[in-house]
């Protein structure tokens, strides 16, 4: 009988427990995952506020692609353009970059950067290739969230410091925005805006560089530049063009004249005139009354002495039958304030005798001055033509005869000639008691009135003479020496047979033709 053996032990085998594993498969979505929650949560923190800009027109903005650029860098994107509930405006909504956050603040400007090109210059090129964008010039308020944008670039930097004033004047010709404004050549500001006041009257606002802002004076004088200035007179003709962006488009200039001002602080107004000469004229007016006043216009006819602009026509006013005209005198020249200061209108006068005011037909009509003896002063003056004018010396000082005609066509100014030299003139016509003769009074020069003797003899120079031969042909005419209406010539003996001397107001008969010894008198 076998034995049964003892049954063997199962010792089994010992399996060890497994760990948790992540397979590598999920290793790309969850670096995938981080990437983008990384890149949310910097936008999320980059991101600044979102504001809102009002156009009239937004062309080339659109939403996800337009930029919005501060100082040359992208501060800012357009998320979305809309019309606003009156379809009046666009609203262009931005977000701006969290680094750019203080551009949302009061008094900040925005734009549309597109291309322009003008007179003035050409601005917005880079949009030609990157498109149109918003440019932004940031304020310094407080935080805002709604902004007007401007319609048009600005004409000067707007992150450089300017002073801003505003000229007003009756009217403001060649002048707009971007218009240089100088002083004293040199260019210092610009012309900002140009626009109608609540009165309809024209306004320039001007930007002054801070650098110059000492130059806003209480006696600042503005004026407009000519595009051109023209010089006319006796031998010299000059044509002075003060540059090519004034005569393309206009500018300003200005100074201070005497004694300088005390600085102006603010934003100031200062009267714009119309030319140099007017803005010079600082003195209290002056009325000058004139039978007529054609040619004459406000803010541009001068006010000259020996030939010297001095002053200019403030106001034309037609009162009573008489041109009543206000004027300003520059600064030292109150010697044509005095009593007896003679103002003539200088017109451009053609005729046989002569041809006179000529440079009136290019620097238009002016006021020639002639200041009165020293004395007391006034503000007030009768004018005179220039032909009254030329008649003052004989008037005054002239040596007076009557000349007495049955009938005459000789009028006031007609002149009397000695030898073809002439030596007075008539000043003044009218009929003798009765009206049976007509009366000339003739004013000598003092120098020759010796030459007038009891048996001078006066006769009308109008006649013509021709004498001619087989050769030549003679023709001589008193005519061109007596502007074309007749003249007076007269003559006087030699010797004992001159009569005696004569007293002013000496009456002679006028004849009309000389006889033949009164010529033979006449000759050397």
């Amino acid at each position: 009988m076998n034995t049964p053996s003892h049954p063997q032990k199962d010792h089994g085998v010992i399996v060890p427990k497994k760990r948790f594993q992540i397979s590598w498969v999920w290793l790309f979505p969850v670096m995938a995952a981080s990437a983008a929650g990384y890149m949310f949560a910097h936008e999320w923190f980059s991101q600044g506020p979102e504001i809102t800009i009002n156009f009239l027109n937004a062309p080339g903005i659109r939403a996800g692609k337009t930029a919005l650029i501060y100082r040359g860098v992208v501060a800012g994107e357009v998320n979305a353009v809309d019309l606003d509930s009156k379809l009046e405006k666009v609203e262009v909504h931005v977000r701006l970059k969290k680094s750019a956050e203080g551009i949302a603040c009061e008094g900040s400007t925005f734009w549309i950067d597109q291309p322009v090109i003008s007179l003035s210059g050409a601005s917005g090129i880079d949009s030609l290739i990157n498109g149109n964008s918003i440019q932004a010039s940031m304020g310094k308020g407080s935080f805002c969230a709604r902004f007007t944008g401007s319609e048009n670039a600005p004409v000067v930097s707007l992150n450089k410091i300017h002073d801003l004033i505003r000229l007003r004047g009756a009217i403001a010709p060649y002048l707009d925005a971007g218009s240089p404004v100088y002083f004293r050549g040199v260019a210092v500001g610009v012309v900002k805006t140009k626009g109608l006041d609540e009165h309809k009257q024209p306004y320039l606002d001007v930007l002054i560089d801070e650098q110059y802002e000492d130059l806003l004076r209480t006696n600042a004088r503005f004026w407009v530049m000519k595009p051109t200035d023209v010089k006319v007179g006796s031998g010299i003709l000059q044509i002075d063009f003060t540059g090519l962006k004034t005569l393309l488009f206009g500018g300003i200039s200005f100074d201070f004249f005497g004694a300088q001002g005390d600085v102006i602080s603010g934003s100031p107004e200062f009267q714009l005139f119309a030319s140099s000469s007017a803005a010079k004229a600082t003195s209290t007016p002056i009325t000058l009354e004139f039978k007529d006043g054609q040619g004459i216009s406000e803010g541009d006819t001068q006010l000259r002495y020996l030939g010297i602009p001095v002053g200019f026509v403030e106001k034309v006013t037609p009162r009573e039958g008489k041109v009543v005209v206000e004027a300003r005198l520059q600064p030292g020249y109150d010697l044509l304030r005095r009593k007896g200061s003679l103002f003539s209108v200088v017109r451009p006068t053609l005729s046989l005798q002569k041809f006179s005011g000529i440079e009136s037909l290019v620097s238009g009509v002016y006021i020639d001055c002639n200041p009165g003896p020293k004395g007391p002063e006034s503000s007030r003056f009768s004018g005179i033509n220039q032909e009254d004018s030329e008649m003052i010396d004989y008037q005054k000082d002239g040596f007076e005869v009557v000349l007495v005609a049955p009938s005459s066509k000789i009028g006031v100014s007609t002149p009397v000639i000695y030898r073809g030299v002439i030596v007075g003139k008539i000043t003044r016509k009218d009929l003798a008691p009765g009206g049976g003769a007509v009366r000339l009074t003739a004013s000598i020069k003092p120098r020759y009135a010796s030459l007038l003797r009891q048996n001078s003899r006066f006769w009308n120079a109008a006649s013509m003479k021709i004498s001619g031969g087989l050769i030549s042909l003679n023709v001589q005419s008193s005519v061109l020496e007596s502007k074309g209406l007749g003249g007076v010539e007269f003559s006087t003996p030699s010797g004992d047979a001159a009569g005696g001397a004569i007293k002013e107001g000496y009456q002679f008969d006028l004849y009309d033709s000389p006889k033949k010894e009164w010529l033979q008198w006449a000759l050397p």
